[in-house]
């Protein structure tokens, strides 16, 4: 190619450069303020899903600006100056610190406790919504009632001011036909009173929450001693089934962030349903060490989750 062709095209490609590169300069760009403690994996995670559902779902860009109160003491005062369309917050601190700012735009809470939203559904506050990572505890009960184990009792621990909690709890497990005990412990005496408690009783323990026996020691005593006794125990997260439970069902950040995704497009749109939700999704997981030493070397998951999802949709229906 003789070089005036060659230099004629490259003068052209540099024209066209910003045309090239321009990306949908119609899309509409929302932007957000995130308050996190810090970056961690799983806010990564979940802002990336975010990001990309808005695109691929909904044709929406995405701006944000990360606030870490953490490492920016001046967080708040950012916040007020801000413009951005939305605030969203990470984690259960996060939700506290916001509700005592005065932001004047809407507040989504997201990966924050199921306590906070079931409060929050009793007292609503305006312009905000929330999505927790917990799962509903229907969803538990219903894979108890999947698992079809003989009148196996299930136990939960709780501390002597969760009265509303059990009540809550003996009333799925009397819908779905479960034996259930609830026991109240001292969460800060020995994982081991608990356990000999729970050994006279239960064959099931559901530990569907941190609330009592948080990450730590306590926790891995409080598996390691179950496990020992052939209880069951059926968790809230990954982590536990290495510590010991046979089966952990959870929420991951990515479908958070699409769940979230679909939330931001609904404010715009003005057709949001439920102002504070629980996962859409879940995974179900095992130890299958562990399953297999407690008698359960055949598990499927996939029957499960399909058995969890039609008992959690029967629930549903006859509440309405």
């Amino acid at each position: 190619m003789p070089w005036f062709y060659t230099v004629s095209l490259i003068i052209a490609l540099l024209l066209l450069g910003p045309l090239a590169v321009a990306e949908h300069p119609t899309r509409k760009v929302i932007s957000v303020d995130v308050l996190g403690p810090f970056a961690s994996p799983q806010e990564q995670e979940l802002l990336f899903s975010l990001k990309q559902n808005l695109l691929d779902k909904y044709d929406l860009g995405l701006k944000q600006n990360l606030l870490f109160w953490q490492k920016q003491p001046n967080w708040a005062t950012q916040l007020q100056n801000s413009e951005a369309d939305y605030i969203i917050t990470v984690g259960q601190e996060g939700l506290d610190r916001i509700m005592k700012q005065s932001t004047g735009r809407p507040v989504i809470a997201v990966m924050n406790t199921a306590d906070s939203i079931e409060a929050l559904r009793k007292k609503p506050h305006d312009n905000f919504y929330a999505i927790t990572h917990e799962q509903p505890l229907v969803r538990y009960f219903a894979l108890i009632k999947s698992l079809n184990i003989y009148q196996a009792q299930t136990a939960s621990f709780f501390s002597d001011q969760n009265s509303y909690l059990k009540t809550r709890y003996s009333q799925i497990s009397r819908f779905f036909n479960l034996p259930y005990k609830p026991l109240v412990v001292n969460p800060h005496l020995k994982a081991l009173d608990a356990i000999s408690q729970l050994s006279d009783c239960c064959r099931i323990m559901l530990h569907d929450s941190d609330r009592i026996y948080p990450p730590g020691r306590s926790r891995k005593s409080l598996l390691v001693n179950s496990f020992q006794h052939r209880i069951i125990v059926i968790g809230n997260s990954q982590s536990m089934l290495q510590e010991g439970a046979m089966l952990a069902l959870f929420s991951r950040p990515y479908t958070i962030g699409e769940q979230t995704a679909d939330l931001i497009y609904q404010i715009e749109k003005g057709q949001v349903k439920e102002r504070y939700q629980y996962p859409d999704k879940f995974v179900l997981d095992a130890n299958r060490r562990i399953a297999k030493l407690l008698g359960f070397s055949e598990l499927t998951l996939g029957e499960l989750i399909g058995q969890i999802e039609m008992l959690e949709n029967l629930y549903y229906e006859m509440e309405q």
